[in-house]
């Protein structure tokens, strides 16, 4: 989840975005020494703790 993404030049117009914003997150969360952790239930939901 936490992996950058990067798309090749290929990739069709249905997929939106770049694939970094979690990434970046992580990046940005881990440099205030906190953690970021997330949980996903199919056809419940997602949940992203952010710990600083």
């Amino acid at each position: 989840m936490f992996d950058r993404y990067y798309r090749g030049t290929n990739t069709g117009e249905e997929h939106k975005g770049s694939g970094l914003g979690m990434a970046i997150a992580k990046d940005i969360v881990k440099a205030q020494g906190g953690d970021i952790k997330i949980s996903s239930i199919i056809n419940e939901g997602t949940e992203i703790e952010i710990i600083l």
